[in-house]
């Protein structure tokens, strides 16, 4: 789009210059415009420095979750709000500097320009000041806590905003070594929610972006000397360091340029609102960031295209550092490699009538052989290939509810009521009619030597063969919380008393073990792939929050403490995974040592094993289906707008349906980290 600016007669062809993706959703945004370097960081805590061409100079992880950022003009600090009222600032290589403790209940955060001081404000209406190296600078106090902070860069004053009502001016005088006394030069009542405070080099422009009340400009007083009003809802607007040209975007996904008397340069419009925006220092080009993950950069004149002033030639071809080397000065993970984490299927296909059906359905994914099985409520069990051919359909079961269990070269479907066994290995499905099931609540498989294990009705558990005959059935005193099936033919159940009960291959209660009562109803799973032979079973106490391995008879071999209280056991091959409900994730191996831990409480997902053996985990955030290790590592992701169906992975991907569609989404090996250009 080429729009001529009616105040001077040039056309102006802005062009796009790349775009790139982040390893994650992203949170934000910062520009050192000195310096010619863009700082990223995401949804999984990875801080990313990036030259003017899109291309990554360093990469590390914060040392948690980051609430808020802000960068230095000059490229020397980068300071972050972290969880738990955590101050982080990181230098020019992002290497970590301090990590510290700062004011209660930390709102906004913002940086000198220079790198020298960090401010940071609260919700108790007190606003902090620090050095770069984290010590404690000076504090001021404002009538309202300030939900917006920006120095100004050639003066020694501070703005900030509040949320609504008030705009003030503070300023800043040297008070001893490293210290700053901080005193309100002014305060301006404000009619409008502001979402940025943005000012100019000199400070004599500021400038509130306020949603419906448009952009709102004042002078270095805070007196009001107008609006502009773009026709959407204002949240983010920027000028230039000398105030001649203003780049802004709306809540609706336009993006405008302005010149200083406030006509529309250009504007256009973008798939997804814009979360972050910056300009370059002398208007040439600005850079964009959507909370889907893709940053742009688009360049408004020839100089910016051509790399003047900028990053000429020599910029863009020297050596640049290693990322490796940077975190292991800081001490600080590194992040994701640099090649884009977004993926499309490897195929989809129609799976179903309607959306509906989708939502309702389940899915598994077999490993051996590879195989993706579907059932709707057609109550048909559908096969595919993992290259996206379809082996057919068995015959319908009858019944409420679907279920599907997986062992190697078998597939079960059932209802409440009805059972079929699918053995992928022979393409062939049969019902087991026998078995006269009522209101199956329970069941796990594994058909090469043991047969089938179940329970109806929430107390009357069973061994089944895979003809279809009962080898045995129990009723119990009280109701099954898990079921799990053990090594040598044992069945394992836990129940809603707190007990955990053994039977022997004839279905014979295991009477030598311990008849303990766990207080509360325990979580259940198998040894994992590779436990010491002595394991058979292993529970989890989630109120208590202690993981225990088993013997044959119940004897308990050894416990581990859970960092938490926990949702979810389950075997995802040489591990066994807690999870909990905010998704927290911990994995273990079969003598309870702790292998790998989330940090993050992200939405739950489900998990397999990646191509490397490490535990991987899948999940919905938002529009996203992300595939991370249990560092937080991003293994891959994708923007699917629809994804309301279910999810299945195994060792060889990930099975989902987006709208009526089936995705299949393969696991990759772990790409390595980029060497030096």
């Amino acid at each position: 789009m080429s729009v001529s600016d009616a105040s001077t007669g040039v056309q102006l062809q802005p062009s796009l210059a790349w775009t790139v993706v982040t390893d994650a959703p992203l949170k934000g945004l910062g520009l050192m415009r000195e310096a010619g370097r863009i700082i990223t960081w995401d949804e999984v805590d990875g801080l990313v420095m990036s030259d003017l061409n899109g291309e990554r100079i360093w990469a590390v992880r914060a040392p948690g979750a980051i609430q808020g950022g802000a960068v230095s003009d000059d490229g020397s600090l980068v300071a972050l709000l972290g969880e738990s009222r955590r101050l982080w600032l990181f230098g020019p290589e992002l290497e970590l500097i301090a990590d510290r403790e700062t004011v209660a209940d930390p709102l906004a955060i913002a940086v000198d320009p220079h790198g020298r001081f960090v401010a940071v404000s609260s919700r108790m209406d007190q606003t902090h000041l620090y050095t770069r190296y984290g010590r404690k600078a000076g504090e001021f106090e404002t009538m309202q806590p300030l939900a917006h902070l920006v120095f100004v860069p050639s003066q020694p004053k501070l703005l900030g905003a509040a949320g609504h009502g008030s705009l003030f001016g503070v300023d800043l005088y040297p008070s001893g070594r490293g210290k700053l006394f901080a005193e309100v030069a002014w305060r301006e009542s404000l009619l409008s929610n502001v979402g940025r405070l943005t000012v100019t080099g000199d400070g004599g422009t500021i400038i509130a972006s306020c949603y419906i009340h448009g952009i709102q400009r004042f002078d270095a007083q805070g007196r009001s000397e107008g609006a502009y009003h773009l026709g959407g809802t204002a949240v983010n607007a920027v000028p230039d360091f000398i105030g001649r040209t203003m780049a802004a975007a709306t809540q609706e996904g336009e993006l405008f340029l302005l010149n200083r008397a406030g006509n529309v340069r250009w504007k256009t419009a973008l798939p997804r609102p814009a979360v972050a925006l910056e300009i370059d220092a002398l208007g040439r080009w600005l850079v964009y960031g959507q909370a889907t993950g893709e940053v742009s950069r688009i360049d408004l004149d020839e100089s910016a295209r051509s790399g003047q002033g900028s990053q000429g030639p020599a910029a863009r071809s020297a050596v640049r550092p290693a990322p490796a080397a940077s975190a292991a000065r800081s001490g600080v993970r590194q992040a994701p490699a640099a090649a884009s984490p977004m993926r499309e299927p490897a195929w989809s296909l129609t799976a179903t009538e309607t959306e509906d059906r989708a939502e309702t359905a389940v899915l598994a994914v077999l490993d051996d052989p590879p195989r993706i099985g579907l059932m709707t409520s057609s109550d048909r069990l559908e096969l595919f290939t993992t290259a996206g051919k379809s082996l057919g359909k068995t015959p319908p079961i009858g019944g409420n509810g679907r279920l599907l269990r997986t062992a190697p070269g078998w597939i079960a479907a059932a209802t409440d009521r009805e059972l079929l066994l699918f053995d992928a290995r022979r393409n062939a499905g049969r019902r087991l009619e026998d078995l006269n099931l009522v209101q199956l609540t329970h069941l796990q498989i594994r058909p090469d030597d043991f047969g089938l294990a179940a329970v109806q009705e929430r107390d009357r558990v069973g061994r089944a063969t895979t003809a279809g005959r009962w080898i045995w059935r129990r009723e119990l005193p009280s109701a099954v919380e898990e079921l799990a099936i053990g090594p040598d033919g044992l069945t394992a159940v836990t129940t809603d008393d707190g007990r955990l009960l053994l039977f022997d291959p004839a279905g014979n209660p295991v009477v030598s073990g311990p008849q303990t009562n766990y207080e509360e109803p325990l979580g259940l799973a198998p040894a994992p792939e590779g436990a010491p032979s002595e394991l058979a079973l292993l529970t989890l106490a989630r109120h208590h929050q202690i993981l225990r391995g088993h013997d044959e008879r119940g004897w308990v071999l050894w416990e581990s403490p859970v960092p938490w209280e926990s949702w979810q056991l389950e075997c995802v091959g040489p591990a066994v995974v807690v999870s909990a409900p905010d998704g927290r994730v911990i994995a273990y191996d079969g003598t309870g040592r702790s292998l790998a831990q989330s940090r993050d409480a992200v939405a739950p997902g489900i998990f397999s094993i990646g191509p490397e053996g490490e535990v991987l985990r899948i999940a919905r955030r938002g529009p996203h289906l992300i595939c991370d290790d249990l560092s937080g590592r991003v293994r891959w992701r994708a923007l699917t707008h629809s994804i309301r169906g279910p999810l299945a992975a195994g060792r060889s991907g990930v099975a989902t349906l987006i709208g009526r569609n089936l995705a299949w989404f393969p696991h990759l090996p772990s790409t390595p980290n980029a060497s030096p250009s």
